[in-house]
């Protein structure tokens, strides 16, 4: 999260209205420390496709998660 964090400082400084995108490791457990980080925009594969409960949990677990 460091990273997300100092990209983040940087594009408020020259480009706020940039999103800074997270690919990667996002699921209900990291989602909402990436998006304290600084992130916008979250891309989750397995948190969603590879969920036992399939997609539609999938996505209420990582919605959930950030409080929507």
């Amino acid at each position: 999260m460091p990273k997300i964090r100092r990209v983040r400082a940087l594009l408020d400084r020259l480009r706020p209205a940039c999103e800074l995108e997270v690919d990667g490791g996002i699921h209900p457990e990291t989602a909402p420390t990436a998006v304290e980080a600084g992130a916008r925009v979250l891309v989750a594969g397995s948190a969603i496709f590879a969920e036992p409960g399939g997609i539609r949990v999938g996505m209420q677990r990582l919605r959930a998660s950030l409080g929507e």
